[in-house]
């Protein structure tokens, strides 16, 4: 429909906007900024409509037909009054960011607490511009742990065996895996024999809520054919390590759904399909683990993309066209009440919708060289080849933009050549890539790409506007040769590998800008230092862990899960960990600023995080005389879920002592792990304070507690009467502060 908008201004003077036409629903607004103080009047005019009857449904064409070729006779609203005042008016009181313990569900009337909350869905929705594994909301600033959660055997056996340890990441041995991390529950596949469901755990308590079975009737045998060659079409299939991968957790999803009739979220679980497929995806409700439907023949060719309302998309280059395959869309183009039309989600449950429908984009595009490099959503995808420069002869590389812009899609928006790094003659490729250069990273936010070469540690950096080299850098560490990782954060180009550094090169220039080190401890890693690869980055902080292949029993001592504070390059805090995986950089996942991950020394999941603490304080229950000096004690102990674990609590029967950050590594490696008691560890600082008597309200005294998280502090009150004393911990990097109150009356003597 077509209506205009009438105002009339305090001083009685009209004015007129519009024509406007209405959304589907016949709403429709615009904006409109007062120039006088005073009563302003409004009355929208609609004009006489013929009824034509599009847009019409993509599915059961015109709706409502018969009325077709119909005029609908115009009309106008009643006067609405608005009133513009000098003062402002007052708005919601916002809640400030809380400093105190907090768990799911954030109450949405807190606005700005979004700030605080990260989920780790995995894959590509980890990924933010150039960086990948990115974790959202906080992340931890100290070792502290939360609490363990026994993952499969571990650790020492027995006597017998030496100190060797059960096993630990290999070929089809133990894996965290994905990990996820969705709304206070993480969730991961059981990959320990036998190989069937997963479980869903408290993030904040480290309780398994339930456990999702997988199976059903079991073959062995990727393609169906068991012992003996029996075959049953109804039955689970398991792959060569006995795993069933049915329903086999691969990612998470939040749907953010929007249109006239819903509005929020919907969070999934995404397994694959029912026998293993990765090309089929069954997806369950997060909360309560139920199956919801499946999705089969998903393409999965191309590069995956997080979408901006959580749709899973895959952009591909194929045969002169650029398609987009998104998992919403194959979803409510298979289910006909799903259609737009309807503006709502409702998934049929128990249903397999076709990926086929899946396709959202398909057009033509200029011929291009090579495949997709990077995507940003709406904007463009970048693709390219990498060329060769092996001192024989040289093949220039290419890299291209197609617009994704709405309306333009496919369009070439630029596309430039360059001469890749020379790189040793071309020989047989082995296990290392016999010094070839990789593409390794196309970075459009700095206008950069970067080339690798791991035979002898080199990076290089590119103009991505000019393909010109920028710089090279010089020789990373030995070690490196097998294998140099990278990640892309804040205009730095962070590297890894077997030779125990984290480097940071300003991307553009190429110039190192801090160099962190994994020193060895004694002789216990054979690689000098310790293997180190970015398990995740977050709230400013790198964070690392350590592993190989195969790791050899017994497990040599040092691999520390590692916080590096990203501007600087310095340790913010480690505590022993060895990250499950067959490489560094693996393990380990955050979620609402909570680190969990599952380390191999004793094949637990270990939980690491800000936790509560809780405090207590007692005085004299008796009056004590004027001019006295009274004793004031209490105690401060870590309130987290962990210490009341059957272990720490024996260990630990009046509670588990609060100690000072800078301790927290061995403190927590000592409660949790056994290591050795930091004997010269110091407890957290306790302020005192009261209202007295005549309602004054000062600071009494400061103390620290003892190893045993007690306190004590004698006070001399000044005057006669009831006081009110209250001990107070602010908090710190390892926990949330707390206080206590209690009384004290003081008799003025005669």
């Amino acid at each position: 429909y077509t209506w205009t908008v009438e105002i009339t201004t305090p001083d009685g003077n009209t004015e007129t906007f519009g024509p406007f036409t209405s959304d589907p629903l016949g709403g429709g607004w615009t904006t409109y900024t007062p120039s006088q103080v005073g009563t302003y009047t409004v009355v929208a005019t609609m004009e006489d409509h013929t009824l034509t009857g599009l847009p019409a449904s993509p599915d059961t064409g015109i709706y409502g037909a018969a009325s077709v070729g119909d005029t609908v006779l115009g009309s106008s609203s009643d006067p609405v009054d608005f009133v513009v005042q000098e003062d402002a008016i007052e708005a919601w009181s916002e809640t400030p960011l809380t400093e105190e313990y907090w768990t799911r569900p954030i109450t949405t009337a807190n606005r700005e607490w979004y700030v605080l909350a990260g989920n780790w869905l995995s894959g590509a929705a980890q990924n933010v511009g150039p960086t990948s594994n990115f974790g959202y909301g906080l992340a931890p600033e100290s070792a502290h742990i939360m609490w363990t959660l026994p993952y499969y055997s571990g650790g020492i056996m027995d006597e017998r065996f030496g100190n060797t340890g059960y096993q630990t990441s290999h070929y089809d041995g133990l894996s965290f895996d994905p990990p996820l991390i969705l709304n206070g529950k993480l969730y991961y596949n059981i990959d320990a024999q036998p190989k069937y469901g997963w479980n869903c755990v408290d993030l904040y308590t480290g309780e398994v809520e339930y456990f999702h079975n997988t199976t059903g009737p079991v073959i062995v045998g990727s393609y169906g054919a068991g012992l003996g060659g029996v075959v049953s079409s109804g039955a689970l299939r398991s792959d060569s390590s006995g795993a069933v991968l049915g329903g086999w957790l691969e990612f998470a999803q939040i749907l953010n759904y929007e249109s006239p009739n819903q509005h929020g979220g919907y969070a999934y679980l995404v397994g694959r399909g029912p026998n293993g497929e990765t090309n089929e995806w069954t997806f369950f409700d997060a909360f309560t683990g139920n199956y919801i439907c499946g999705l089969a023949n998903v393409s999965t060719r191309g590069t995956q993309v997080y979408g901006n309302d959580g749709s899973i998309l895959y952009y591909n280059i194929a045969n002169g066209y650029l398609t987009v395959w998104n998992s919403t869309h194959a979803i409510e183009m298979g289910y006909t009440n799903m259609r737009n039309y309807n503006w709502c989600w409702r998934t049929w449950l128990n249903y397999t919708f076709d990926g086929n429908n899946g396709f959202a984009l398909n057009v033509s595009i200029p011929e291009v060289q090579g495949s997709i490099r990077c995507v940003r959503e709406g904007e463009f995808v970048i693709g390219g080849t990498t060329g060769k420069n092996n001192g024989t002869y040289v093949e220039e590389g290419h890299l291209w933009a197609l617009s994704l812009e709405p309306g333009n899609e496919g369009t070439l928006l630029w596309n430039v050549t360059f001469t890749p790094p020379e790189s040793p003659p071309d020989v047989a490729a082995g296990m290392f890539g016999a010094g070839s250069v990789a593409l390794s990273k196309v970075d459009p936010e700095d206008g950069v790409f970067i080339f690798s070469q791991s035979i002898d540690r080199l990076w290089w950096g590119y103009d991505l506007e000019t393909g010109e080299q920028l710089w090279e850098s010089d020789p990373e560490p030995a070690f490196n040769f097998y294998g140099m990782s990278s990640n892309i954060y804040e205009g730095k180009l962070l590297t890894t590998g077997y030779g125990g550094e984290l480097i940071a090169y300003n991307i553009k220039t190429g110039e190192e800008q801090w160099r962190y080190e994994a020193t060895n401890v004694g002789f216990e890693s054979p690689y000098g230092n310790y293997p180190i690869g970015i398990v995740f980055i977050a709230d400013g902080k790198i964070y690392l862990t350590s592993s190989e292949h195969s790791p050899t029993q017994p497990l040599w001592r040092g691999p520390n899960l590692r916080c590096i504070d990203a501007d600087t390059g310095e340790e913010v805090w480690k505590i022993l960990f060895w990250g499950a995986g067959m490489g560094s950089g693996s393990g380990a996942a955050i979620g609402d600023g909570y680190i969990v991950g599952l380390s191999l020394y004793d094949n637990q999941i270990y939980c690491f995080g800000k936790g509560p603490s809780e405090t207590t304080v007692t005085a004299p229950e008796t009056s004590i005389p004027l001019g006295s000096e009274v004793l004031i004690k209490g105690t401060v102990i870590d309130a987290s879920a962990g210490t009341e674990q059957t272990e720490q609590a024996a260990r630990f029967p009046q509670g588990v002592p609060a100690i000072a950050d800078e301790y927290q590594e061995n403190w927590m490696e000592y409660v949790y792990m056994g290591l050795t008691c930091p004997d010269d560890a110091e407890g957290v600082e306790v302020v005192i304070t009261t209202v007295d008597p005549n309602g004054n309200t000062y600071e009494l005294a400061r103390t620290t507690t003892d190893l045993s998280g007690t306190f004590g502090c004698a006070i001399s009150p000044p005057v006669p009467g009831l006081y009110k004393i209250i001990a107070t911990f602010e908090g710190s990097s390892a926990y949330y502060g707390s206080c206590a109150v209690t009384y004290l009356n003081v008799e003025e003597t005669t």
